[in-house]
């Protein structure tokens, strides 16, 4: 499990939104301690009917549930994706470090933490050793990634509760 030990806001000067190979990310201003949490993840909330509506933006929202939705605000709105990630979200719905970044690194998670829907995919070009080629619902994640994201408890709630009643119904 990963700890959360301090607080930052974009106010806080460790983090600045910057130009990245995926267009705009989060970039560390400062060196950031693991477990720091980076910002609290807020927007509008929305359902799955209403993510369809926005079209090219619907990749702007975040699934919280089976049909809930954040349609993102920044500075979370520009945090991209890698399948090493360096970052997660935790339960409280807040971006964290999951290890030491360092000044002028960039600031990843791995999208599919918080997927659960079978509609959106998006084709990956994170250039990791391990990279999956496509990101895709937590559940079609290789076993071993999912108990590892599990275990470190960087999977939003509703994720863990349906896949611990999947194992249960099939054990």
């Amino acid at each position: 499990m990963v700890r959360t030990t301090k607080t930052t806001t974009m106010e806080s000067d460790r983090i600045k939104i910057s130009e990245s190979k995926f267009g705009k990310g989060l970039f560390a201003k400062k060196n950031i301690e693991q477990g720091t949490v980076i910002c609290k993840i807020t927007g509008t909330p929305l359902n799955f009917q209403q993510t369809l509506l926005l079209h090219e933006k619907e990749s702007h929202t975040l699934q919280i549930d089976f049909d809930k939705y954040i349609l993102c605000d920044a500075p979370f709105l520009y945090s991209n994706h890698s399948c090493n990630p360096n970052c997660a979200i935790n339960s409280a719905l807040e971006l964290i470090t999951l290890q030491h970044i360092k000044e002028g690194e960039e600031l990843f998670w791995d999208y599919s933490t918080s997927m659960l829907e079978r509609h959106w995919t998006m084709k990956c070009t994170c250039g990791d050793k391990n990279c999956r080629k496509v990101i895709t619902d937590f559940d079609l994640l290789p076993d071993a990634l999912q108990r590892k994201y599990l275990e470190l408890n960087i999977v939003l709630p509703f994720i863990s509760h349906f896949i611990k009643y999947e194992r249960a119904k099939s054990a």
